[in-house]
């Protein structure tokens, strides 16, 4: 063994991982006894972790990752009640939208990835991206505003270089930014555009139904000429959300604010009595599906947040079991000892 130094990750590929070390990138594992004391997906290293690792001659062995600032999760895809952390000690989450059609921009897929980015502790910017293909960007962009209030929205195009440098002003000087968005928006072509060399594969999309395909298969971190850095993440199938009230209330704030001169603290908006919120839907203040949205992605936190309570106290019955097992080991030894 040579010896411990802090590194950051900088690209995931199953278990495989990629860490910088001053100036050096070097291929890295986490530790047998990381392993072994994991209990979740969440508990491994992801990109942006900064991490210590014994170094050895041919290999690096992770084996403590130091405390997270701000990461992104979403609940894995399934049915497993599970957090899957996109990237970590990012001061940006770059939500990428494209407007080519298909089903890249919608109000309602804006605000799923709203609650995702204000529950990872950094700051949410949304990039409307293809806008060469698109001659009503800048009513794109007015809808966002309405999605998104007070949010920074930077309409962009890979293929002529629009936006280009208003992202590279938030990424600088030691900034992270990091992209979420569906397939085929166009992340990587704008790496790409960022980095001002070809290094992230693209593809087209399917004539069909504009759907995009998946070129990037694993999150990688990215050095900028402006001294930020950029995480280039795989396009997500499926968002399901891994957040709290709080975070829906900073996307639906015209919602949450209302509520507060609701009749009683714990109205649901259904339907009580002096309720503010129905009041501004029946005067059409709030949309019907602004509204709806509202209650849909509510119902679907509280539903997370009762499987995260089981899963808790399944882990919390497991742990018993085993140290209950542990201490019954010790007392056999014990009376072993002192029967001999």
């Amino acid at each position: 063994m040579n010896n411990k130094s802090k590194c950051r990750v900088v690209g995931k590929q199953h278990d495989l991982y990629k860490v910088k070390i001053e100036t050096e990138i070097r291929d890295a594992k986490v530790k047998g006894s990381f392993i072994y004391n994991a209990q979740t997906a969440s508990d491994f290293p992801c990109v942006g972790d900064w991490v210590n690792a014994f170094i050895y001659d041919d290999i690096i062995l992770i084996d403590e990752i130091i405390d997270r600032k701000t990461h992104i999760s979403r609940k894995v895809a399934g049915s497993t009640t599970e957090e899957q952390i996109i990237a970590a000690n990012i001061d940006y989450v770059a939500i990428v939208l494209g407007l080519d059609g298909g089903r890249n921009y919608s109000d309602r897929l804006l605000e799923r990835y709203m609650t995702v980015a204000w529950d990872s502790g950094a700051t949410p910017l949304v990039i409307l991206n293809k806008a060469d293909l698109n001659d009503k960007a800048e009513f794109f962009k007015l809808q966002a505003e309405t999605i998104a209030p007070g949010v920074e929205i930077i309409i962009t195009s890979a293929e002529d270089g629009t936006g280009i440098d208003e992202i590279l002003d938030y990424f600088s000087n030691g900034k992270v930014g990091a992209f979420i968005g569906p397939s085929g928006v166009g992340k990587s072509a704008l790496t790409n555009m960022l980095l001002n060399k070809e290094i992230q594969k693209t593809g087209a999309n399917r004539d069909d139904d504009k759907r995009g395909r998946h070129t990037t298969s694993s999150a990688r971190m990215f050095e900028l000429s402006s001294g930020g850095f950029i995480i280039d993440s795989p396009g997500l199938r499926e968002i399901q959300l891994w957040a709290d009230e709080d975070d829906l209330d900073n996307v639906f704030e015209e919602i949450s604010s209302l509520a507060k001169d609701c009749k009683f603290t714990n109205c649901q908006h259904q339907g009580e009595p002096g309720c503010a919120v129905q009041a501004a839907l029946e005067s059409g203040e709030i949309t019907t599906e602004r509204y709806n949205s509202y209650l849909n992605l509510k119902k679907e936190i509280a539903f997370l947040n009762i499987k995260k309570s089981e899963k808790r106290v399944f882990l919390e019955r497991q742990q018993s079991k085993e140290f209950t097992k542990y201490c019954k080991g010790i007392m056999k030894e014990k009376a072993s000892m002192k029967r001999s």
